[in-house]
């Protein structure tokens, strides 16, 4: 079985295990956040989200890190079905936008 290596303490292990799964998944997101800067808020324009096929517009986040900037948006799912809510703090939502 093929091995799988963390983003930052290079540790190997197999994603099947729960606990090296989830040490995976905290460096992989530690590894792209951290440090990055927001530069740029606002929400998907609708023909953005006809283009992935969904039918609503989620916020988006223009991050940079380094030399890079990439675009950061929730999603329903991770196969990407449709469009998510962001929530921060105790009782804040970023809620998803549909245009008629």
């Amino acid at each position: 079985m093929s091995k799988t290596i963390t983003a930052i303490t290079n540790t190997k292990g197999d994603l099947s295990d729960d606990k090296f799964c989830r040490r995976y998944w905290d460096e992989k997101g530690t590894d792209v956040l951290l440090g990055a800067k927001i530069v740029k808020v606002e929400y998907m324009s609708k023909k953005e989200s006809d283009k992935l096929g969904w039918y609503e517009q989620p916020i988006c986040l223009l991050l940079k890190k380094g030399n890079e900037a990439f675009w950061m948006f929730p999603s329903q799912d991770d196969e990407g079905n449709n469009a998510g809510a962001l929530f921060y703090g105790k009782d804040g939502v970023m809620p998803t936008l549909r245009e008629r």
